[in-house]
């Protein structure tokens, strides 16, 4: 299911671009991540030519952080023994297309969702945003968490159904299609990049 897009304010709206790192890239392959890139990016530059704020979430463990995640927690404990996704590792770069603008926020995470363990919320706040525009990597990961906790926030989200994707494209599917629809807009991302901002 896409929605309209609806009728945005870019002063109270921004372009979360979540977890495009070079190992979330590696895991869902090329075939599926190449489209992906490109439609954020096409976000990215729409977002910036229209003088939207743009803020960049990243996965990453410091040696004390990871070393502190419980046996319980079936996400990342396997990282954790792996010793994957370590803070300045290459793996947890963001990808060079994606690069953020030195005038663009990045928050660090670690844990899945983009709010629980970062300051975004109050950042969000503070620049009185009330409209997400979503794009990331996995649908089931950070753009199902983000999702959720935005509508508990009583914020507007949008999804770029096609700049996320999931191990599971089937998943990915009935999320964008039966899911997201429920507490989000989901639109292609040219129908975003071409639609009449306010104002």
């Amino acid at each position: 299911m896409t929605n309209a897009v609806p009728e945005l304010n870019p002063s109270t709206t921004v372009l979360l671009l979540m977890d495009f790192q070079y190992a979330m890239v590696g895991a869902i392959g090329d075939k599926a991540a190449t489209p992906v890139i490109a439609n954020a990016v096409a976000a990215l530059e729409w977002a910036r030519a229209n003088e939207i704020r743009v803020a960049h979430i990243r996965l990453g463990f410091e040696a004390t952080e990871a070393a502190e995640i419980p046996d319980t927690n079936k996400n990342f404990a396997p990282l954790r023994s792996a010793g994957m996704l370590r803070n300045g590792s290459p793996e947890v770069e963001i990808f060079d297309l994606l690069k953020p603008a030195d005038d663009e926020q990045v928050f660090r995470k670690t844990r899945i969702g983009a709010f629980s363990t970062t300051s975004l919320g109050p950042w969000l706040g503070e620049h009185n945003i009330d409209t997400l525009v979503l794009a990331g990597i996995t649908t089931s990961g950070v753009m199902l968490s983000t999702v959720r906790e935005a509508s508990d926030r009583d914020l507007r989200a949008v999804v770029l159904r096609d700049a996320t994707a999931d191990l599971d494209p089937e998943v990915h599917e009935v999320l964008v299609e039966r899911v997201f629809p429920a507490t989000a807009d989901v639109v292609l991302t040219a129908e975003l990049t071409t639609q009449k901002l306010a104002g």
